[in-house]
């Protein structure tokens, strides 16, 4: 036993099917002829043919038209597997398990390689992953439990987080490419990137990837990336195996420094593609194919979610704390969406302002209980109308009748109710509605926010220590900076940052009064109670900045 095994790797080790084929073309046929003969002889034995039929894997690139003999006797093998799992589909788990196996590379792109050897394994393996999408569509179509079996084995083989991100790339691409053949596996197929995508965001705290980024900079503030400096040959440039556009991608795309951040960004770039192709044929929308693929998903066509939203929002069945997450979605979504109407925001600020009044109505004893625990949607509302208001103020004053449906809105009312909302509201958020309310006159808040401030301080809700009545609510805006490099392509040009700060509206204000507006000083001790605000001198642009994610999840418990 022990000498068959030796003299199969023996044989596994001396056997070269590339220089078979380099000596073929040179005109010695022996080898090849002796090659292609036992690939055919029924009694060759199984090891041997395992050896085989791996180099001719490994060589695909290499089997040009000059080898139509050897490539027939390879189909054979493919034709083999095909009658095999439709006589006996005892072994189609079998089949469809070592076909999904070859999405998943052994050999990887190095550091220690070339840009153009590192793009002729790529190569090799886009060849070998166009030879198994044809043997699983042909499987599919002769065998109609198919998709019941290969979904739960697209799942098991889902490579591991751990697993390098080229790893991730390739198996991510091939399930995309799955549902272009097996389009009822879409929706699960999609549903399963989604979760790996959102395990990895879990793993990539927003603060993390700012540090690794910032300590990346820092390592490269000395270097200068300068075009003129990069030999890119003309052969380059016009050979068809290596294109100019993947080549240029190659030497000048740095990846994510953040590990975890890297895998995730390449996984949300394919996927923003393939939806982007799904929707878009030659540049103009399919609206059929669009809907279809958001029914799918459930994902943002603008005024259906937020309609979604809304209903959760004002369900009184639906637990405070989903309540409190729909509202946080709308809200971030209509003030950082570039694509979002203004016609869009007026109608969810009529909306959430008419929920606030209605629900001050109701609450209106003297009796009531004046803290999170009992009103936590009521203060997530008020939260979200003023973090909206404060983004979306400017394109509102600038409509025809703008203020006027600013008045209608009735923020005094809101801000001097009982319940007082200011309170318990994120201090740069509720200082800087002040301020836009103050310049317009639509509401007071200073004098209420200086008696508020003459209370205890408040503490973070998820914490253990103070009383309900001093609580604020979390920071949560789902829609915040996006930091991941491949895929922002897709994000930033429908992306509003905060146009303005705390310091340019209250600049009237500030020589009488000098606590108007929070400083670094105030801001950095905010930091500290409140997870995730920031300093306002440090990001002048866009200071409303919370999130804890590049972009999926993460949210403290508010009850």
């Amino acid at each position: 036993m022990n000498g068959n095994m030796s003299a199969v790797k023996k044989k596994e080790k001396d056997f070269d099917l590339s220089q078979i084929l380099e000596n073929y073309k040179r005109g010695s046929r022996k080898e090849y002829d002796i090659f292609v003969s036992k690939l055919v002889n029924p009694i060759t034995e199984a090891a041997e043919l395992r050896i085989y039929l791996s180099g001719a894997r490994d060589c695909v690139v290499l089997l040009d038209k000059d080898f139509e003999d050897l490539v027939g006797s390879l189909l054979e093998y493919q034709s083999f597997l095909l009658n095999l799992v439709s006589a006996h589909t005892y072994y189609l788990r079998a089949g469809l398990r070592m076909l999904v196996k070859h999405f998943l590379p052994k050999t990887l792109p190095s550091e220690m390689e070339t840009d153009l050897e590192n793009q002729s394994l790529r190569q090799k393996h886009e060849q070998t992953f166009i030879n198994i999408h044809m043997v699983l569509k042909a499987i599919s179509k002769i065998v109609p439990m198919t998709p019941a079996l290969l979904m739960p084995l697209l799942n098991d083989l889902f490579p591991y987080m751990t697993k390098d991100a080229y790893i991730q790339a390739c198996y991510v691409k091939n399930l995309l490419q799955i549902t272009h053949y097996i389009p009822t596996l879409r929706q699960k197929i999609m549903e399963l990137i989604v979760d790996r995508m959102l395990k990895l965001d879990v793993r990539s705290p927003r603060t993390e990837i700012e540090e690794s980024e910032a300590d990346e900079e820092d390592m490269d503030e000395d270097i200068v990336f300068d075009m003129e400096d990069i030999d890119i040959s003309q052969e380059v440039l016009t050979s068809p195996d290596i294109g100019y556009h993947s080549y240029f991608e190659e030497i000048r795309t740095k990846p994510m420094s953040h590990k975890d951040a890297e895998k995730l960004d390449v996984m949300m770039d394919l996927f923003l593609k393939y939806t982007h192709n799904n929707c878009y044929v030659n540049g103009e929308l399919n609206w059929e194919a669009t809907k279809t693929l958001y029914r799918e998903l459930l994902l943002a066509i603008c005024e259906g979610f937020l309609d979604f939203l809304w209903k959760k929002v004002k369900d009184p069945n639906t637990q405070t704390i989903f309540r409190q997450i729909a509202v946080s979605y709308m809200s971030s979504l209509i003030s950082r969406g570039m694509f979002v109407p203004l016609s869009t925001v007026t109608a969810c600020l009529d909306l959430m302002c008419e929920w606030l009044h209605k629900y001050l109505d109701q609450t209106s004893s003297d009796t009531v209980h004046i803290d999170i625990t009992h009103h936590g949607s009521f203060y997530a509302v008020c939260q979200s109308v003023f973090y909206v208001f404060v983004f979306r103020n400017k394109e509102i004053f600038e409509m025809k009748k703008g203020y006027k449906w600013s008045e209608s809105l009735n923020f005094q009312r809101i801000v001097t109710s009982r319940l007082n909302p200011l309170k318990f509201c994120l201090p740069v958020i509720a200082k800087t509605f002040a301020s836009v309310t103050r310049m317009h006159q639509l509401a007071f808040c200073d004098t209420i926010m200086e008696r508020n401030n003459r209370c205890i301080l408040p503490v973070v809700s998820s914490g253990s220590s103070g009383t309900a009545e001093n609580k604020i609510l979390d920071s949560f805006f789902p829609f915040d900076p996006y930091l991941l490099k491949r895929s922002g392509k897709f994000i930033l040009p429908l992306y509003r940052e905060f146009q303005g700060n705390i310091e340019e509206e209250d600049k009237a204000d500030t020589e009488d009064d000098e606590d108007d507006f929070l400083n670094d000083d105030e801001m950095t001790e905010s930091a500290d109670i409140v997870p995730g605000v920031r300093s306002l001198g440090k990001t002048p642009t866009d200071f409303l900045n919370y999130g804890t994610s590049p972009g999926f999840k993460q949210f403290h418990d508010i009850t």
